[in-house]
C-alpha cells in the first residue's frame, strides 16, 4: 500500500509549516531577532552536515567500500558540494533584490540562497522517505520522524527573513509551507519516475554533496550576512542555538 509513505513523505514535509509557526508565535521581528535567525539557520545547516549527512553517508559506504574508500567518497563529494555552493551564490549575485535599504537587500539575498539549499535538501529528503517506507514500514516511519524534526527549526530558517522583509505573517508561513511540500514533491518524483534507479549508492552520493552546499553556505553567506544585520552576539547565540536544537532532534531520532 503507497499510500502510507506518501502519508509519512506529506507529514515530514509539513512539519515546516511547525516551524513558520514558531517564528510568527514569536511576535514581531527586528534586526536583533534577524541576526538570531540567520545565525539559527547557519547553526542548522552546520549540525545537520555534521552530525546526520556525513556520518549516515559515511557509515553505509563502509557496508561495501573499505574506510579509505569511504571516506574519500564522502570528502570528494562534501567538496563538490562546496564548489556547487560558490556557483549558487555568484549565481544570486545576478539577481536584483530591490529592496528599501542596503541591509534589506543583504537579507533578501541570503534568504534566496537559503530557500534553495533547503528545496535542493528537501527533494532528496522525499525520496529516502518514500524508499525507505516502500521496503520497510517500520524504518520508514523512524526516517520520517528524524526527517520532520529536522524540518521544524528549517521552517524556522525560511519564515523569520520573509517576516523581517514582507512583514506579513501570512506570507512567512506559505513560504515555508510550499518549501515543505518539495519533500512530498521529491517522493512523488522518486516513485514515479526514478523508483527503479534511485538506489543506496544514489542516496549516500547526494548526502555529503548537500552538505558541502550547506556548510559553505553557511559560512560563507548566513553567518557574515548575520553579522552585518545587529550585534555578533546575537549571531553566536543563533548559530549555538541552530547547532543545540537540530543535534538534539539528531541523537534523539
Amino acid at each position: 500500500n503507497m499510500y502510507y509513505p506518501f502519508l509519512l513523505c506529506a507529514l515530514a514535509g509539513l512539519s515546516t509549516s511547525l516551524g513558520a509557526v514558531f517564528v510568527i508565535l514569536g511576535g514581531g521581528i527586528n534586526d536583533d531577532k534577524m541576526s538570531f535567525y540567520e545565525g539559527f539557520a547557519a547553526g542548522v545547516m552546520l549540525a545537520v552536515s555534521r552530525f546526520d549527512l556525513i556520518p549516515e553517508s559515511y557509515k553505509s559506504y563502509l557496508s561495501y567500500l573499505t574506510r579509505l574508500q569511504g571516506a574519500r567518497a564522502v570528502f570528494l563529494l562534501f567538496l563538490s558540494g562546496v564548489a556547487v555552493g560558490f556557483a549558487m551564490s555568484k549565481f544570486c549575485d545576478t539577481f536584483t533584490f530591490k529592496y528599501s535599504s542596503r541591509q534589506s537587500q543583504i537579507i533578501g539575498r541570503t534568504a534566496f540562497l537559503t530557500t534553495l539549499i533547503i528545496v535542493l535538501h528537501n527533494l532528496p529528503e522525499g525520496m529516502l522517505t518514500i524508499f525507505t517506507a516502500a521496503k520497510n514500514v517500520r524504518f520508514g516511519l523512524k526516517v520520517s520522524r528524524a526527517v520532520a524534526l529536522h524540518n521544524i527549526p528549517e521552517g524556522m530558517a525560511v519564515a523569520g527573513p520573509v517576516l523581517y522583509l514582507s512583514k506579513s505573517k501570512k506570507k512567512a508561513f506559505m513560504q515555508s509551507f510550499w518549501r515543505g511540500m518539495a519533500e512530498l514533491f521529491g517522493g512523488f518524483v522518486s516513485y514515479f519516475l526514478l523508483f527503479s534507479f534511485i538506489n543506496t549508492a544514489f542516496l549516500n552520493g547526494i548526502m555529503p554533496f548537500i552538505a558541502g552546499i550547506m556548510c559553505q553556505t553557511a559560512i560563507f553567506e548566513l553567518v557574515p550576512s548575520s553579522m552585518k544585520i545587529s550585534k555578533n552576539i546575537h549571531t553566536i547565540c543563533g548559530i549555538i542555538s541552530g547547532i543545540i536544537v537540530m543535534s538534539i532532534g539528531i541523537f534523539l531520532f
